[in-house]
């Protein structure tokens, strides 16, 4: 009977409560509720569609090469955070195989870290122009190609230095955790950071106690600043099978109508060692018509030619962009020569790559 008393009791009063909260709407219904002033928060987009058709090693056909949402916002006056996502990138697994009786067997299948859509997740915090630092998951500054945002990127793919990762991780456009600091001091720009692998682990956790050090910085000339000369480098220690280097070297004109940029890149990943380079010039000859040409010259291992694994290649990039929609958004078309010099068993060819592009 007293359970039963307790539990009546605490229903009337939760009921009383009901009806006076009534009564007091029905006697003002003009009564403000508390606002919730949430901070603004910036939502930006890129999407790119293309169609690649020609090249013997590939098949033809449309492929998502990106559909990037980006929220940014601020915390406050000196703090902002951004949280980037490529929904186009497709979830890939990495898989270890052993012997089950006498055939192979998959004995463990896990996530590949670098493949989840999460890019960008970090914060930045602005002390003044010369210092900024960003903490979290970020581009790691490595050549100047590999940080430019892909709107930007005057031809349809990267750099081969960049887009090619069939024996290590890309040297430029990779993302890792880490924190860097980024700045401009008397037209030097620099970046420098610690992350926990050099793109390598995309996020995930850290496969071995060593760090990896990387930075980048580019000279503007005051007297001259539509040039800059820099170069990045990096370094993550570790027995010689796991010691990782980076040296790079890059120069950049660049004005209202013109582009000229010339980069090297230099990489040892432990035993295997590789080297690309290339140039590339671009001209408006109107607003909405860009004009482009680059040479391309890459070796995924400079010390064996025997296959398309460790290949040299060279690709011979022409093309043109059309913009449209007020500049956000571009049809572009570039043709392609490309060869593998020292490997007579993989077939050169000249293929297209037409793309769409749109800014939102």
């Amino acid at each position: 009977m007293q359970f039963l008393r307790e539990r009546l009791t605490t229903a009337l009063a939760f009921v009383a409560c009901l009806a006076a909260a009534s009564v007091l709407r029905a006697q003002d219904s003009t009564v403000a509720l508390p606002k919730i002033i949430l901070p603004p928060v910036e939502i930006h987009g890129f999407l790119e569609v293309y169609y690649r058709s020609g090249d013997p090693l590939i098949k033809d056909g449309y492929r998502l090469r990106k559909a990037d949402l980006k929220f940014t916002g601020a915390i406050s006056p000196r703090l902002r955070w951004r949280v980037t996502f490529d929904a186009a990138k497709p979830l890939q697994l990495n898989t270890a195989t052993g012997t089950s009786a006498d055939s192979a067997a998959v004995s463990s299948v896990g996530v590949d870290q670098r493949s989840r859509i999460l890019q960008d997740a970090a914060l930045t915090y602005s002390f003044n122009r010369a210092f900024i630092l960003d903490v979290g998951q970020q581009i790691v500054p490595l050549s100047l190609e590999g940080t430019i945002a892909t709107w930007n990127v005057e031809t349809i793919e990267r750099t081969n230095f960049v887009v090619e990762r069939s024996r290590a991780v890309g040297l430029g456009d990779v993302r890792d955790i880490g924190a860097s600091a980024n700045g401009e001091v008397s037209g030097l720009e620099y970046h420098v950071g610690m992350f926990d692998e050099m793109g390598d682990a995309g996020g995930g956790i850290d496969a071995n106690p060593q760090k990896a050090v990387m930075a980048r910085s580019a000279y503007h000339p005051p007297f001259f600043n539509r040039l800059q000369v820099g170069g990045s480098a990096g370094f993550e220690g570790g027995p010689p099978t796991q010691e990782k280097q980076r040296a790079a070297t890059e120069i950049q004109y660049r004005d209202t109508k013109l582009v000229l940029r010339g980069e090297t890149m230099a990489a040892r990943d432990g035993l295997l060692r590789r080297f690309g380079w290339y140039g590339l010039s671009a001209y408006r000859v109107h607003p909405d018509l860009q004009l482009v040409a680059r040479y391309d010259w890459w070796d995924r291992d400079t010390r064996a030619e025997s296959a398309l694994i460790n290949a040299e290649q060279v690709q011979i990039v022409g093309g043109a962009s059309y913009f449209i929609e007020n500049g956000n958004a571009k049809i572009a078309l570039n043709i392609i020569r490309q060869t593998f010099p020292h490997v007579s068993t993989i077939p050169s060819a000249t293929f297209g790559l037409l793309a769409f592009q749109a800014l939102f």
